[in-house]
């Protein structure tokens, strides 16, 4: 029979909690392991705990009060800047592993295990900005919309749908992020910090300073909190139904004959599949002029339009379209894409697409004004740029599959022979892992 060692003595005074934050802990690190290089795991860690914390405060309270309560704009903005700190950190943290050849056996899964937080992180911010509520959700969801049909992938996931992004968002994507971070940290705390790649690289074994590991944690925090004093997430009012019909008449008349004509942009979709399969002259005239005006559809198509207008004006109509959709809002964000107001309203800001509006926000900026936009989506428009793909009828399939193929190689990275070699080209590594002490 195997002989099992006995559990260790535990005093009656043993505190809970310092026992379990001992058996978490790191406590032998190469003497490099102390620097602030390896200390980026448990600065993202910081910066999630801080996204959990504001999201659940948001989710809880509301778009009403995030969107005009003086403490909801500052906690979104909290929010936001935590997003920022986190995809920032996220990068840093796997250049770090990338020029260290952390990711060498045994440790591969710990480099895929943070390459997919990665790559979650990013889709979960275009999930966020969808329900924000703003101008921003609207276009974003519609470009998103686009890119997942390219990705023939719409039958699954429709940004139109809040519902949908609010599960994605606030449920799924986080609870995954949660379960990788620990997988992650697992394999860390198994592993130990990886070791210099070269053999004749001098370094010592030291005790971890956790001191020093909270101190810049809590900077971390002040920071973030401070940031979104100062710098609020940006807002552009949504565009309404009404506020068009109030404005062009004539357009939004043309707009409902396209859509009885079945000739309109939804219905004339390329990548016909869901959430665009529904019949728009159902859906945006026949179904609303019933309900609405309490007639028969048996008259005219002039007759019904000229009947709804009145209801586009007053608002009526938009709130028929979003409480007769089974995946509000897709109805009344289609509609307002056919309009052709989403994409035009966003030139002005210099957030359409073909100005790389998906790495911008509403203000149009990146870097010049505070907070920045969605920088890490910055390759998608280079892609975008580079090949031409917004006049290409394939653009958002070319994209989505090119995306999709790029963030496969890099999950994969450490399994590609000859690839996986590339960090012996560059000396960062050694610097990163110097131990100057010995010098």
């Amino acid at each position: 029979m195997p002989e099992y060692p006995d559990p260790p003595d535990v005093s009656a005074n043993t505190n809970a909690f310092k026992t379990l934050a001992s058996a978490v802990y790191l406590h032998r690190l190469p003497s490099y392991g102390n620097s602030i290089f390896y200390g980026l795991g448990f600065l993202a860690l910081t910066s999630l705990a801080l996204l959990v914390l504001s999201g659940t405060m948001l989710a809880f309270m509301g778009a009403h009060w995030w969107l005009y309560s003086p403490y909801g704009i500052y906690v979104r903005s909290v929010h936001l800047w935590s997003v920022q700190a986190f995809l920032a950190i996220l990068i840093l943290h796997l250049l770090v592993g990338f020029f260290t050849s952390g990711f060498r056996k045994p440790r591969r899964m710990v480099w895929v295990f943070g390459a997919l937080i990665f790559t979650l992180a990013i889709f979960q911010t275009e999930f966020g900005y969808g329900l924000r509520g703003d101008f921003s959700s609207q276009f974003r969801a519609v470009s998103g919309a686009d890119f997942w049909n390219g990705a023939r992938l719409g039958y699954w996931l429709n940004p139109l749908s809040h519902l949908q992004e609010f599960a994605l968002h606030v449920a799924i994507i986080p609870l995954a992020i949660l379960l990788l971070f620990v997988l992650h940290y697992l394999l860390v705390h198994t592993y130990g910090i990886s070791k210099p790649r070269r053999v004749d690289t001098p370094y010592r074994m030291v005790d971890a300073n956790h001191r020093i590991m909270w101190t810049r944690g809590a900077f971390l925090a002040v920071a973030v909190l401070v940031l979104a004093f100062f710098f609020h997430s940006p807002y552009v009012p949504a565009t309404t139904i009404a506020g068009v019909a109030q404005t062009d008449p004539g357009l939004a008349s043309s707009t409902l004959a396209n859509e009885y004509a079945r000739t309109s942009d939804t219905a004339t979709y390329l990548d016909s599949i869901d959430p665009y399969l529904f019949d728009t002259r159902q859906v945006f005239v026949i179904a609303p002029y019933e309900a609405l005006t309490g007639a028969s559809a048996a008259t005219t198509s002039d007759a019904m339009v000229s009947a709804l207008i009145p209801a586009l004006t007053d608002g009526t109509y938009e709130a028929y379209l979003d409480a007769s959709d089974p995946a509000p809002y897709t109805y009344s964000l289609r509609f307002l894409s056919d309009l052709g107001v989403l994409e035009a309203r966003a030139g002005t800001l210099g957030f359409a697409t073909d100005q790389w509006g998906m790495a911008k926000d509403e203000n149009g900026h990146w870097f010049l004004n505070l907070p920045p936009g969605s920088w890490w989506m910055t390759p998608l428009g280079i892609m975008n740029s580079s090949f031409n793909l917004l006049n290409n009828d394939n653009g958002d399939e070319i994209a989505a599959y090119s995306f999709a193929f790029i963030l496969f190689l890099f999950i994969v990275f450490p399994y590609l022979p000859v690839l996986n070699r590339l960090p012996e080209l560059f000396p960062v590594g050694r610097w990163i892992q110097r131990d100057r002490t010995l010098e």
